[in-house]
């Protein structure tokens, strides 16, 4: 594969298009939420999703289907069931600026994840970075001694994006990550049908034009975000992901007439400040490592 050209102009622009398709896509599911059950939509999303797969793709042939870790591949896909099916409940349920926030936390248990499961030394800034962040989801949320359904699926999809992200990096040596998507689709097709069937209701015309838009605006939200990776680098387009955060307030103001209180605010600044600072040093900590 030829070595790509670093253009942060480039990276930059990709990742402002990634946050602008990642906000369409909250926006669809909310309207979309409003009228049908959230494991009929994500059905019928995911089926999308694999058919766009599947044509685009097409030219991979029976390689699209080989998986040579099938345990490891369905546990990545059992953890892609929870994230999606976490975040769509959430989404519907709960404003959309306080979701983005503590989607926003999977550097957090990241560096648990590490420390826990791969015995990586976890140095004073990045404990004080973590622990921040920590108190800036529950500034975020604010638990008053319950917990609402959709608090716990947004901090379950949070955890589960942090544990995939393990499982891709190890996965990714020998499989293809047009495999990974479609087996990942795959199963949460098959996890939804008995859900759907029960709770089924036949959508209109619109309805399955706005689906079909969701499935399409997410798998662009995904490819953007790996082509700002591919050509920026990772200090300067990281910054930019939280634009996204921007987006989604004024996009959620406009549309559904939310506003963030300021301690939602306040939260959305101390998780943003800290997963950055963690993110920042991640990549000086790489680039330190290539130039020894």
């Amino acid at each position: 594969m030829a070595e790509v050209k670093q253009n942060n102009i480039l990276g930059i622009s990709f990742i402002l298009l990634s946050c602008a398709t990642m906000t369409i896509s909250a926006l669809l599911i909310r309207t979309i939420g409003k009228d049908l059950n959230v494991f009929e939509v994500v059905l019928i999303r995911c089926c999308f999703s694999l058919f766009y797969i599947l044509i685009l793709h097409a030219r991979m042939g029976p390689e699209l289907f080989i998986a040579p870790r099938p345990a490891m591949v369905g546990l990545r896909s059992l953890i892609m069931a929870v994230i999606v099916l976490g975040n769509f409940y959430a989404v519907v349920h709960l404003p959309l600026v306080q979701v983005t926030s503590v989607q926003f936390t999977k550097p957090l248990f990241l560096v648990v994840l590490a420390a826990l499961f791969l015995g990586e030394r976890i140095h004073l800034r990045r404990t004080l970075a973590t622990l921040c962040g920590f108190i800036g989801v529950l500034i975020v949320l604010r638990p008053d001694g319950s917990i609402q359904p959709a608090q716990l699926a947004v901090l379950s999809a949070a955890i589960s994006m942090a544990f995939i992200t393990v499982l891709t990096k190890k996965l990714v040596i020998d499989h293809s990550t047009n495999t990974l998507v479609f087996y990942g689709n795959l199963i949460v097709v098959i996890l939804c049908l008995g859900p759907s069937v029960y709770y089924w209701q036949m959508p209109s015309i619109f309805q399955f034009v706005l689906i079909a838009g969701l499935g399409l605006s997410a798998y662009c939200g995904q490819v953007l975000m790996v082509q700002a990776y591919r050509y920026g680098e990772v200090t300067v387009v990281t910054p930019f992901e939280y634009v996204r955060l921007i987006f989604v307030a004024i996009a959620g103001f406009i549309i559904f007439d939310e506003l963030p209180d300021r301690w939602v605010v306040l939260g959305a600044i101390i998780i943003c400040g800290s997963t950055l600072f963690i993110a920042l040093r991640e990549a000086q900590k790489k680039q330190r490592a290539k130039e020894v």
